[in-house]
């Protein structure tokens, strides 16, 4: 059974590990336990972080749990990073981690490495219909009947010394990924998920080590389609400096400029002071200290001889594309219920909607990137196929 309680003696272990975790806080104490957790098939690992005003995430401490023992890695006190560094990079040891893409991006910023290979046990969870972004706390009362407590969450996590609470819960958050994963995975392997599960955590891994260039974000702005040429190449033009300020600055994007001033920025193409000063919640500091530059940035914007090269964000499918993408959503549906994985992670809507968009194109559907791998073989070929084929019946329709 998956949901079975702990016994007495897993409990007891878990606890001494939780009250008696070890604060690594030596360069030669972790180094020493570096070569210690690489003779391990698997270490458990997670981050506390502090992110209220940076654009990257403050390490404030690194757990590691290894043969039922818990280690909280002080990065305020060590210099040299190469053990855990050499950790994350070896092959041969398998990290647990739960809800890991923000500890992924600590990570790869932080120590130019992830942890590879990777086993998230929420994606795990989702792959065995136990929900899609299941929480720890929710987890460990679904497999052990476990409660926790969990209001350390929101920590100042750069003070020193920790509190004894702190460092309960930091430890509690490695404690049991082995347990967990141990849960998981007969099940996983059953059901011949477990390369599935594997390939999943590969990708979030590949991903948070090579992020998407920084000319890409303003494709995210949901409205921007509907752009006249020239106000599309202010929006790229304003969306990729506020990308490379906010990392030199250190700050959050909304902080350098708002999202909502951007975009109408963009739209409204001001000329001077007083314009910009017009602009959806512009901020006083923004004019201040960046009111010349974005004025500059939209005479540059306007002014590119390369606005036809600026690649247009898809426009949204027509309507009469909607019975194509209920029939796909159903396929998605029925699969989805037949091998118990949550839906939203079979198929994410954007991919769905770029399959159709590819047979609007060329005639043709063709599988995105986010259909191949596991899902190609699992619902993609499925999806393409029906596309195809309804489309064949629509033409032989208008051709009769």
């Amino acid at each position: 059974m998956i949901n079975q309680p702990l016994d007495e003696n897993q409990l007891q272990q878990c606890r001494q590990a939780i009250y008696h975790a070890e604060w690594v806080d030596t360069d030669a104490r972790l180094a020493e336990l570096g070569r210690q957790w690489r003779q391990q098939p698997r270490v458990a690992i997670d981050t506390e972080f502090q992110r209220t005003d940076t654009f990257y995430p403050i390490p404030g401490l690194i757990q590691v749990g290894s043969e039922g023992q818990a280690y909280l890695i002080d990065p305020q006190a060590i210099s040299d990073f190469s053990p855990l560094i050499d950790l994350l990079n070896d092959e041969n040891v398998l990290k647990l981690v739960h809800a890991g893409s923000e500890d992924l991006e600590l990570f790869a910023h932080s120590y130019g490495a992830v942890p590879r290979p990777l086993f998230d046990t929420q994606t795990a969870c989702a792959f065995l219909g136990l929900g899609l972004s299941v929480g720890y706390q929710r987890l460990l009362n679904t497999l052990f009947g476990l409660e926790v407590d969990k209001q350390e969450t929101r920590s100042d996590w750069l003070q020193r010394p920790l509190t004894e609470s702190q460092c309960h819960y930091a430890a509690e958050d490695v404690v049991f990924l082995e347990l967990i994963y141990q849960r998981l995975l007969p099940r996983l392997e059953a059901e011949a998920k477990l390369d599935w599960v594997l390939e999943e955590c590969g990708q979030a891994a590949d991903e948070a080590l090579v992020p998407p260039p920084m000319d890409s974000y303003y494709l995210r702005f949901k409205q921007a389609w509907k752009l006249r040429p020239e106000q599309l190449s202010v929006l790229y033009t304003l969306s990729s400096w506020r990308e490379r300020e906010a990392r030199e600055r250190d700050m959050p994007r909304n902080f350098v400029l708002h999202n909502n001033s951007l975009q109408s920025i963009a739209t409204r193409l001001p000329s001077s002071m007083g314009a910009l000063s017009k602009v959806e919640r512009i901020r006083g500091r923004t004019l201040s200290k960046d009111g010349k530059t974005l004025l500059d940035l939209v005479k540059q914007g306007l002014e590119r001889d390369d606005q036809a090269s600026i690649p247009v964000p898809d426009r949204p499918l027509p309507s009469r594309c909607g019975a194509q993408l209920k029939q796909l959503k159903a396929l998605v549906n029925e699969r989805a219920e037949t091998l118990d994985i949550a839906p939203e992670l079979m198929v994410k809507r954007k991919d769905m909607e770029a399959l159709v968009r590819s047979q609007l194109e060329t005639g043709e559907a063709v599988l995105p990137d986010g259909l191949q791998g596991w899902r190609e073989q699992v619902v993609g070929t499925a999806l393409k196929t029906l596309l195809n084929d309804n489309n064949c019946e629509l033409n032989n329709e208008s051709q009769a």
